[in-house]
């Protein structure tokens, strides 16, 4: 009777295989983006002429690293700060049932073209010297192991090599990576903080920039060390640990904000300086580094020029000031 036995768990397994198996669909390789905010269909041309918003509810996507790189004007090769050689891409052997994390990586670098999470670019912006990271929450959530840390105080070492003005951070994550353990969390928030140190000590002016998704060691060693915060309008998921856990820590009877971990809460609780619209982001952040790094002097201003970036500086300067 084994043949039956067998006969049967043959029949089993290619029933299992037919009703589990689903066409996997790359959604990058579609023509449309529906947004999560009101269901509407955007095509991928519009929002990236709109800067990667709804134009019917104004809900902001997450704009890829190149479009932020782009907005800054520093998207050219030579610009770009190539990221360390020879590490240990998978230090720990991290594997489950569900795969190996050096999959994963492959995988991730073969989709988004790049060697890590986070980006390097070095540049003049409106007469400052410019150091500035972005992240791909696309590549593993944006978090941060080994590599990343390391990468980081790579661009760090060459802001101070090249007497940067400002080192400008336009980060998304979702925080420390697990696949590195403790080697990724020390190297990202212990490294992190000296590295950010690093920078102040050489006078050079730290902004960081955060929008959606920003959480763990990244926003609390990276972001919260920063000497200017800012971030995007109605971003949300900005917070150490999350809603699901943060409830667990509520007294008894206490309830949660409902603007928990928005750009709003942040501002009013003190954990930022500003909250923009994104298309204010650059020339605000710009303008401040100017005025600090005394650059630009606020209170005189030529009425004559035609400079196009002047203008808007004068323009957004009060606005700034206000918010401030």
């Amino acid at each position: 009777m084994n043949w039956i036995k067998t006969k049967i768990s043959e029949i089993k397994a290619k029933a299992k295989k037919i009703f589990k198996r689903q066409e996997k669909i790359d959604p990058s390789s579609s023509l449309w983006e529906s947004c999560p905010g009101c269901s509407k269909l955007n095509t991928k041309d519009f929002l990236k002429e709109n800067d990667y918003i709804c134009e019917a509810c104004n809900y902001y996507f997450d704009r890829p690293p190149l479009a932020i790189v782009k907005s800054f004007g520093l998207l050219d090769e030579k610009n770009f700060i190539s990221p360390p050689e020879n590490l240990d891409d998978d230090p720990l052997k991290f594997s489950t049932d569900l795969g190996s994390y050096k999959d994963k990586l492959a995988k991730a670098r073969k989709k988004e073209k790049q060697w890590c999470s986070i980006l390097g670019y070095k540049g003049i912006v409106e007469d400052l010297k410019v150091h500035l990271v972005v992240s791909n929450f696309r590549f593993l959530g944006g978090s941060w192991s080994n590599n990343e840390a390391q990468y980081f105080q790579k661009i760090v070492d060459n802001a101070v090599e090249n007497k940067s003005d400002v080192f400008i951070m336009m980060l998304k994550s979702g925080g420390v990576s697990m696949f590195h353990g403790a080697l990724g969390l020390n190297a990202t928030m212990g490294a992190g903080i000296i590295a950010m140190q690093k920078l102040k000590k050489n006078n050079i002016l730290t902004i960081a920039g955060g929008g959606s998704k920003l959480t763990g060691g990244v926003l609390a060693s990276i972001v919260y060390t920063s000497e200017i915060i800012v971030f995007e309008q109605n971003a949300h998921d900005i917070t150490f640990a999350g809603k699901k856990i943060s409830k667990n820590y509520l007294s008894a009877g206490e309830v949660m904000d409902e603007k928990f971990g928005s750009a709003e809460e942040k501002k009013a609780t003190g954990q930022c300086d500003l909250v923009l619209e994104r298309h204010n982001l650059k020339p605000v952040i710009c303008t401040l580094a100017k005025i600090i790094k005394k650059k630009q002097n606020p209170a005189v201003i030529n009425e004559n020029t035609n400079n196009s970036t002047e203008q808007e500086s004068r323009e957004i300067l009060p606005n700034t000031a206000k918010a401030i």
